[in-house]
């Protein structure tokens, strides 16, 4: 009767725990970042994406509202970025709970043009649907001072919506 009951248990658990969607969330978020890192395959990390993504940088002032405009925006093809090393960026730690993951890491040193920049802390909150695309991101990354005129940009505090 022991046995009967610690197997009930046992499969009760797991069937709870393979059909918890932050379960699905943290490996989708991992693989996320995986393909994030080794920056190969932009249609790939794209597909991550909602259509109907928001992505806001608090910190640069961003707001990119659709998949079209993000992919414009991040522009992944762009011929004046290098990586300068192995990959795009080291994942330190994430955590997940119901639809979001919460992201630490850091970008590592790349060059822009003729510009050598990194490494650069983030830390990103990604919000998911039911299907397990990211309709919200949020970023907050540790810019250097050459990479932003906190004269001209746009003040993410506009957006606090009371």
């Amino acid at each position: 009767m022991k046995t009967t009951s610690l197997l009930a248990i046992v499969l009760f658990s797991c069937t709870i725990g393979c059909t918890n969607p932050s379960y699905k969330i943290k490996e989708t978020a991992e693989a996320y970042y995986e393909v994030y890192k080794t920056r190969n395959d932009f249609d790939e990390f794209l597909s991550f994406y909602a259509d109907e993504i928001l992505l806001e940088d608090y910190i640069n002032g961003d707001r990119i509202e659709g998949k079209q405009a993000l992919r414009e925006f991040l522009d992944w093809g762009n011929p004046n970025y290098h990586t300068l090393e192995p990959y795009a960026l080291e994942l330190k730690e994430l955590i997940v709970d119901r639809n979001k993951a919460v992201a630490k890491g850091y970008f590592s040193k790349f060059q822009w043009g003729e510009y050598e920049f990194g490494p650069m802390q983030f830390v990103t909150i990604l919000t998911f649907n039911e299907n397990g695309k990211i309709v919200r991101h949020e970023d907050w990354i540790n810019y250097p001072s050459n990479l932003i005129d906190y004269n001209t940009r746009i003040n993410s505090n506009d957006w606090i919506e009371k």
